[in-house]
């Protein structure tokens, strides 16, 4: 029923715009400059909240074809619920901020699997379906970091990245390496690169560069985010052609965080005159 309910919304032209006229309408807005850190981090919310929204969109126009299958429908409807949880979760997050709180929620995450969910979100977008995004890993994959947020931050890098490219030729390249104490990013696109001279300003809130529409705030929030989570990133200058952008974090997950084996005293039992004592180990 539900499902039916969303091609029902999908289908009303008077009631849900197409994803393309969704894109027109963010490039004709205009975000004012925040005067207030509660200001600035909405502006920051409302940014990344058009990212699920287009998913949803687009989803919910493949949803209307009639020759796709059982399957292709229950993954677009869950991407859609998907997209659905990211933006209930961003407006939590800007509720948490005004209330001087830290929003961030660590856990023990594989970072496979958050990047394989911000690629899938980024292809729904069909003018980047004909890009090549490549994704290796070596060394460990789970570590401690917020996924969520660091979802946002990859979403926005390989946008970029993707906007960056030839629609037809165009090569993204994501590499990832985990130890026991930090995580190595790397996101480097073959486009036309970033002026040496623009390397650092381009984390400043709205600045853009290479984007007639944009609103310059899609890197600040990724610079915010690493930082929050204690890590750096910067464009790496020494990469060529393209655009690398390199990302360090902690990865290492705190001992309090890691199941163990604690000991508690058995109870001494007499056998025959004799005293047994020993420990009993016990999983939590």
């Amino acid at each position: 029923m539900l499902e039916q309910a969303v091609l029902e919304q999908a289908t009303c032209q008077d009631r849900l715009l197409t994803a393309e006229a969704l894109r027109n309408i963010q490039g004709n807005v205009a975000i004012p400059e925040p005067r207030t850190d509660v200001s600035r981090m909405a502006a920051l919310i409302c940014h990344d909240l058009r990212l699920p929204l287009s998913t949803i969109l687009a989803n919910a126009e493949f949803l209307t074809q009639s020759d796709i299958s059982q399957a292709e429908k229950h993954e677009f409807y869950q991407e859609i619920r998907w997209s659905i949880d990211r933006m209930n979760e961003m407006v939590s997050s800007l509720m948490e901020y005004s209330k001087n709180r830290d929003s961030l929620r660590p856990a023990a995450r594989n970072i496979v699997y958050t990047i394989e969910r911000a690629i899938r979100m980024t292809r729904a977008r069909k003018e980047f379906r004909r890009i090549t995004i490549n994704h290796h890993h070596r060394g460990s994959a789970v570590g401690w970091f917020d996924s969520n947020r660091l979802e946002q931050v990859f979403v926005n890098l390989i946008l970029n990245a993707c906007e960056a490219v030839s629609a037809d030729t165009g090569l993204v390249v994501i590499t990832t390496t985990g130890d026991e104490s930090c995580l190595q990013i790397g996101i480097w696109d073959n486009g036309p690169g970033i002026p040496p001279e623009i390397h650092d300003s381009v984390f400043q809130p709205f600045v853009s560069y290479g984007k007639a529409e944009g609103s310059g705030l899609g890197l600040a929030i990724v610079k915010k985010i690493v930082e929050d989570h204690g890590g750096e990133i910067y464009v790496d200058g020494r990469s060529g052609a393209g655009t690398l952008f390199r990302i360090t974090i902690p990865f290492a997950i705190p001992l309090e965080a890691i199941p163990h084996i604690s000991t508690v005293p058995i109870r001494p039992t007499r056998t025959k005159g004799n005293t047994a004592r020993g420990v009993h180990a016990v999983m939590p």
